[in-house]
This record gives C-alpha cells, sequence and structure tokens, in this order.
C-alpha cells in the first residue's frame, strides 16, 4: 500500500500482519461480492487484498453482508422491503440494520412524501467508509478501518480525476462560501450560500467527528488540528449521527460559532454534492493538508474537484503583501512572487499544467502536495524577508502600513503572528534584513528598526491592542 503524506512503518506491518493472518486464509465470498456491489473503481475485480474486500471483512458478518446484497447502493429502501427482499424475518432484519447503522454500514433516509423511515446502503466515499470512522470506539479497536478510509477515498479517483468538468460534476465536494464573505451587490445562486442549507434543514443540525482528521490521527499523519464537533450534519443526517452515537444536535447559533471559527482557522466550507442540488447531508469544515476531499485535487494536481463557484479577486490598491491570503489558501493556488521582476529584468511567472490539454498520470501528481501547498513565496518571490523570519511575520505588510501612516493597523498585522513586537525587536538577529532583495542593489531596508517604532506607538497609546485568543474550539489555547 501507497502511504500518501509519508510512509507509517508500525501501520504499514499491523496491515500486512492482518492480511497474512488467518483472517485471511477462509475467502468470506459474500463480502467479497458486496465489496464488488459497491465499488466505483473502474475495471476492477475486487479480490481479498483490496480495501473493499478487508475493510468490509473488519466488521461485518456474513449475515450483514446478506441483507446489504438485497439492497440497491444508494437507494432507499424500508424495512418491510429490505426483510422480504432478503428473505429475513423482520425482527432479525431490524436488528442488523441497527448494528450496522451504528458500525457506519447504514444510512436513514426520511425525505419522502409521508416521510418515513428508510435505509440506505451509502457508496464507500462519501458513504459508509467515513461514517465508520466516525464511530470512534471502533477505529480504536479496529484502525485498519482507517486505512480503508484512506484508500477508497483515493483509489477510485486516480484514474477519473483527470477527467473531471468543472465544479466536480457531482463528483465529491463542492467548495461553498461563508455568505458574508459575498458583497452584497453579487448575484448568485441560492444553493451557493450556506444559509441556503441552514434554512432548508431548520432546526436540524447535529455535529461530529472529522473522519478525516481521525483517519490521520489513527493513521500516525497527524496535523494537530481536532477530530471532533466540527463536521455538522444536517437533516436525516443529523438524526443519523445522535441515533446511532456519532455526534449530538446543536442549535443555529452553535452552527454560526462553528462556521465563524473555521473561518478564522482557515478551513474550507464544503458540503457533499452527489445528491443534486436540492439535497445535502453535511457541511464539513476541511483543514488543508487533511481533507481526503481537498486531497484529491491537490494529490492529482487536477483542480476541478474542489473548484468553487467564485473566484477570488485582489484589489491591488489596497494590497499590502501581507502574504495572509497566500497562508489561508488551502490549496497553495497564491503564491507570493508571482510576475516579479527579477534585478535583471527577467520576468519570473511560474506556471503549472493542467490535465485539459495534457496526458495525464502518476508523473504529473504532486504527492508533496501537503508541503507544497504551504510554500509562501517562490524563490524569486516578494518576500524572502517573510520567509527568513523565524516568527514568519508579514514584514511587507506592516512596513508598507507604517510608511502610509497607519502604525495601529502596521501593529495588528505583527501581533497576529507575535505577541510580543517590542520584545523580539530589542534581540532580534535580523535575518529578514539579511534576505532584503534591496540588499543586492545597496542597503536592506531597517525592517527591524520600524517593527521596534510601530511597537513603542502602542507603548505609549492608552489602551494597548490585544489579538484574540482562541483555538479550534473557542478556547484560549493556554486555558484549560
Amino acid at each position: 500500500m501507497i502511504y500518501w503524506g509519508g510512509v507509517n512503518k508500525k501501520h504499514a506491518e499491523k496491515e500486512a500482519n492482518w492480511k497474512g493472518s488467518g483472517m485471511m486464509a477462509e475467502e468470506r465470498k459474500l463480502i467479497l461480492q458486496l465489496g464488488q456491489m459497491i465499488t466505483d473503481r473502474i475495471g476492477v475485480k475486487v479480490t481479498v487484498n483490496d480495501p473493499e474486500y478487508w475493510g468490509l471483512a473488519e466488521v461485518l458478518t456474513d449475515e450483514m453482508a446478506e441483507v446489504c446484497l438485497s439492497m440497491k447502493v444508494r437507494k432507499p429502501m424500508t424495512l418491510e422491503e429490505i426483510a422480504k427482499k432478503s428473505g429475513k424475518d423482520i425482527k432479525r432484519v431490524e436488528e442488523l440494520l441497527q448494528e450496522m447503522s451504528v458500525i457506519g454500514m447504514m444510512e436513514y433516509n426520511w425525505e419522502n412524501e409521508d416521510h418515513h423511515k428508510q435505509y440506505v446502503l451509502p457508496m464507500f466515499v462519501p458513504g459508509c467508509a467515513e461514517f465508520m470512522m466516525m464511530n470512534e470506539k471502533q477505529v480504536e479497536e479496529h484502525p485498519i478501518i482507517a486505512d480503508f478510509f484512506e484508500n477508497m477515498s483515493r483509489l477510485p479517483l486516480e484514474k477519473v480525476t483527470p477527467m473531471v468538468p468543472l465544479g466536480g460534476s457531482g463528483i465529491g465536494m463542492h467548495v461553498i462560501p461563508v455568505e458574508k464573505a459575498i458583497p452584497a451587490q453579487q448575484q448568485s445562486a441560492s444553493v451557493e450560500h450556506i444559509s441556503h442549507w441552514l434554512k432548508k434543514y431548520k432546526d436540524k443540525y447535529a455535529v461530529g467527528a472529522c473522519s478525516c482528521r481521525r483517519q490521520q490521527r489513527v493513521r500516525g499523519e497527524g496535523t494537530g488540528d481536532i477530530e471532533g464537533d466540527l463536521c455538522i450534519g444536517v437533516g436525516d443526517m443529523a438524526d443519523y449521527l445522535v441515533e446511532t452515537g456519532k455526534g449530538h444536535y446543536i442549535d443555529y447559533d452553535e452552527v454560526i460559532d462553528i462556521l465563524e471559527r473555521s473561518e478564522e482557522n482557515g478551513f474550507v466550507h464544503q458540503i457533499t454534492n452527489i445528491d443534486g442540488e436540492d439535497k445535502i447531508f453535511a457541511i464539513c469544515n476541511c483543514a488543508p493538508g487533511v481533507c481526503n476531499g481537498l486531497r484529491t485535487s491537490q494529490l492529482f494536481n487536477t483542480p476541478n474537484m474542489s473548484r468553487s463557484a467564485y473566484r477570488a479577486h485582489v484589489e491591488k490598491e489596497k494590497c499590502v503583501a501581507c502574504g495572509q491570503c497566500v497562508e489561508v489558501c488551502p490549496v497553495g493556488a497564491a503564491k507570493l512572487g508571482q510576475k516579479l521582476c527579477t534585478k535583471n529584468g527577467e520576468i519570473q511567472y511560474p506556471k503549472a499544467l493542467l490535465p485539459d490539454a495534457e496526458k495525464w498520470g502518476p508523473d504529473k501528481w504532486d504527492r508533496n502536495y501537503r508541503n507544497n501547498a504551504k510554500i509562501n513565496c517562490y524563490d524569486t518571490g516578494t518576500a524572502p524577508c517573510k520567509t527568513a523570519c523565524p516568527a514568519h511575520l508579514p514584514v511587507q505588510g506592516y512596513v508598507k502600513m507604517a510608511g502610509e501612516g497607519r502604525y495601529i493597523d502596521a501593529l495588528k498585522l505583527i501581533k497576529h503572528e507575535n505577541p510580543f513586537p517590542a520584545v523580539c525587536g530589542a534581540i532580534c538577529n535580523r535575518r529578514c534584513e539579511e534576505a532584503c532583495t534591496r540588499g543586492t542593489i545597496d542597503q536592506a531596508v531597517a525592517i527591524d528598526e520600524i517593527k521596534k517604532f510601530i511597537a513603542e506607538q502602542e507603548l505609549k497609546a492608552e489602551n494597548r491592542y490585544i489579538p484574540k485568543c482562541e483555538n479550534h474550539v473557542g478556547k484560549c489555547s493556554h486555558k484549560k
């Protein structure tokens, strides 16, 4: 198995031992049939060595597989219909359906004419593989589920991703903006507004664990992001999360609080996009470098998978080159240093190939996407001072603001990264000035002196600016 973003040898050994154990000695035909029925990998005949098999075999009994095989993928059925189709006693079928719902193999649906309960056999991703990850006790007992989820979020798209048109064509996730970020005069479809979905599923919200974050922790590839209380289920999914112990109900204000904190932390709001424009089941707040949905477009170097209906534009006269947008961009689309004239006058403008006009294969993928997306500027970028600074301060930003007399704005920009500018200004080793490209012409900008001057303005002020102290769950990081 290929471990993207780093090889976890210990976890790989566990999987190898599992495959080589007695559990794999006897082929379970019903599980094999079920894996083949659900998989959406093109031209693949599932074997016992494929995740479609060993992922299901880890948690399902043959009796459960029989019930699943009597259903069709993503086609809602009532308890009575499933019992009749499977030829089993209705009480026993109900027990098995409930067990599989807790496992994550079944999903609920009430969106029908008389709002009666139906069961749905989901696809793997988005679907049962991630629902299984939301059952924390189950994942701790069966950590190989994390590998199952990782594989099924990647393998089906290896061949088809380059062919996906703009917007994803209903495949995977769809990026949706926070409504307040949309200018009032701009017209847009209602389905692009988060409020549209909150209104549609009024009072039916629940929050649960993020499958992708949990997957990374279990696989030893964690980034430090919390895994709980970030992904919001709506409508039927809200009830499903609560009834199966995977989440808890929240109200509208709590939803907004989660969305706003996610926005501040640079997370991407995404909705499921597999049921057309009239239905979703979740609003995810995805961490760059963690989310499997965002990873697909980055790993395969095909941005259409995560394409939003909106495009960002820079107002040049207001831009101070602080680099904040570069740091927040989850896919590294924005970089400092584009169209930069060098000392000798050449224009450096790095361009990336896209699958629209190129034959796309593994040689075009970016396996190091997690690190590459975090690179702030090109080698010939406009902010080598920012890159050289140990505190990674937005030097260009506060220098320009200071030049415009906006001292408090400059101070706020500095304190966003460093709460002690006066102290650091006094002991700074001035790496930023060593990296300053102005020094290749005559003399470096006196960056440290400017920073100290800005810090001194606060010492004279009646009230000091105190940055917001908050982590992903809304608490100050130094408080318990």
